[in-house]
């Protein structure tokens, strides 16, 4: 049976314990209720083999191993009686956590699996309820008023409870409906393709060794996200905001892809019209062209930042690159030196993903609510998949003078499962957002992966722009005025409205921005950062500052 269940905490570290917790039942929606943490392992043990998702179980997890580990259970990737193990990665991501209890029978144990929802419906709670056209909202609830040991839960608290677990149960309904089961959005999309073309998927996407993944891999890459520095940190008028329509779907949909096995080559490539696509190691020497927009970031070098769009290299610098990065770096740059090392070379083809993307494209533009969200979910989670990296290697817990702490746990590595595709989807993107950019230069104020911001409210005429077609430049909005301080950090006057997007601020900080005091130096001590204490996690007050 499937539940969705959360956990209301105090805020003292002196007195760290959960004081309430909800279980909602995904399929009859009934709800359970209970007050203390040892009531809610009874119930997982009474409720044999069941699966619970916590949304955010990196926070409510805490307390369960640390009430684990004190109350006699060993941590074990071996099941026994009284054992639980837990799948939470080096960069301390929690995916699963497993209780094995005592056995009922010799035939027969009492497991439970824990699980976090927030990987398979990756947006916070308020948010799915919205996104899935909910007809129910999150509430508020004052976190730090005073709750005694054994306090009997009110009206307000019981009815805030219900809500953050039945939106999360009526949202996962949608994703179980559709047999869509497995633990991330990535992995019910993968699924579901695999399923799609059978046999085929080994055939297109075989499984590469090792040293041949972690080659291509140095060329894998996110989406865009830059301010142009003529406009940085400056008041600018009104403009306007595009959005590509689905565009790493778009990609998979239109662009020629690798598949097969890559053939190795030395020095540089050489055409070849049964491998079009290439990655190659290289060591290159650049500079931006004027007004140009740049599209190089160079990775684990410690003459650069990682996420610095390089305007010129320090020095010739190694790199790989696919050959799409390649035509875009000519288009942008003046190449001073270019010294090809070797290479793989791909076979390539369109089409390996259009049945797959013409299904779920007619549901978002045919449904609404729950639906039409999963329908984004399923389109935009694939490619990431093919990307997964192969060392699994994780995090075990101990305990430590009562504080619940991690060390990296025995190494562990699974075959990848194809880092080109991922690497070549992500390399189409950039450049179609940064030549787009490029197109109306006089006018780019802002990027980021799929959007662009520009100066002024005409629409374009050299960008193809419509709201519906996979692939173009939707109008997202238009604003009055607007300041871009940095990449994910700026702030849009729509309307009257302020629409302040900044990394790392919180929604309760974003309420005290004004248009006034949002520049770099902004000050505020209202984010909380989880702090580990004895019984669990409380969250404590910790500065934030906008730095440039």
């Amino acid at each position: 049976m499937n539940y969705t269940a959360d956990f209301e905490t105090t805020t003292d570290e002196n007195d760290c314990r959960v004081w309430a917790y909800g279980i909602c039942n995904i399929e009859t929606q009934n709800l359970e209720f209970g007050n203390n943490i040892e009531d809610f392992i009874l119930w997982c043990e009474d409720n044999p083999n069941s699966n619970l998702y916590f949304h955010n179980l990196k926070f409510d997890g805490q307390f369960i191993i640390d009430y684990l580990l004190k109350n006699g259970y060993r941590y074990s990737e071996e099941p026994k009686d009284r054992t639980f193990s837990a799948l939470i990665s080096k960069q301390n991501v929690f995916y699963n956590i497993t209780i094995n209890f005592e056995y009922k029978s010799r035939k027969k144990k009492n497991q439970c699996k824990i699980y976090d929802s927030l990987k398979i419906l990756p947006m916070p709670v308020e948010k799915v309820a919205k996104a899935f056209d909910l007809p129910i909202r999150k509430l508020e609830l004052d976190y730090n008023e005073y709750r005694e040991v054994g306090h009997e839960l009110t009206e307000h608290e019981k009815e805030y409870l219900t809500n953050d677990i039945l939106i999360i149960a009526m949202a996962l309904k949608h994703q179980f409906d559709e047999n869509l089961t497995k633990m991330t959005a990535g992995s019910n999309a993968f699924a579901w393709y695999k399923n799609l073309i059978g046999k085929q998927f080994d055939k297109l996407f075989p499984v590469l060794d090792i040293e041949t993944d972690e080659f291509i891999r140095k060329s894998y890459k996110g989406g865009s996200t830059q301010v142009n520095p003529k406009y940085k940190n400056k008041d600018i008028g009104a403009g306007i905001v595009f959005d590509v329509n689905s565009l790493y779907p778009s990609i998979m949909y239109t662009r020629v892809l690798p598949y097969g096995i890559p053939v190795y080559y030395k020095c540089d490539y050489k055409h070849n019209k049964n491998y079009p696509l290439y990655i190659q190691h290289c060591i290159v020497d650049l500079k931006l062209k004027k007004n140009h927009i740049p599209s190089i970031q160079v990775k684990n070098n410690f003459l650069y930042r990682s996420t610095e769009y390089i305007t010129e290299t320090l020095e010739p610098t190694e790199m790989w690159l696919t050959n799409v990065d390649i035509e875009l770096m000519y288009e942008q740059y003046d190449i001073l030196e270019f010294i090809p090392l070797d290479g793989y070379m791909f076979k390539g083809k369109t089409g390996m993903f259009k049945e797959y993307i013409d299904y779920w494209i007619e549901i978002k533009n045919t449904t609404t609510g729950g639906l039409k969200q999963l329908a984004k979910l399923m389109l935009n989670s694939l490619y990431g998949k093919f990307g997964t990296n192969p060392d699994v290697t994780g995090m075990e817990p101990y305990e430590e003078n009562g504080v619940i702490k991690y060390r990296v746990g025995t190494e562990k590595k699974r075959d990848p499962v194809y880092t080109a595709l991922a690497c070549f989807v992500t390399s189409y993107g950039r450049k179609q957002t940064i030549s787009s950019c490029q197109q109306v230069y006089d006018r780019y104020l802002y990027m980021d992966t799929d959007s662009m911001h520009l100066l002024g409210t005409e629409i374009p005429t050299n960008i193809l722009v419509d709201d519906k077609k996979l692939g173009y430049w939707k109008h997202e909005s238009t604003f009055q005025r607007a300041r871009f301080l940095r990449a994910k950090t700026y702030i849009e006057d729509i309307d009257g409205k302020l629409n302040v997007k900044c990394a790392g601020m919180t929604e309760k900080i974003k309420k005290s921005v004004t248009w006034e005091n949002f520049h770099y130096g902004f000050k505020s001590n209202e984010k909380l950062r989880p702090k580990k204490v004895k019984g669990g996690i409380v969250l404590v007050n910790t500065p934030f500052e906008i730095k440039e």
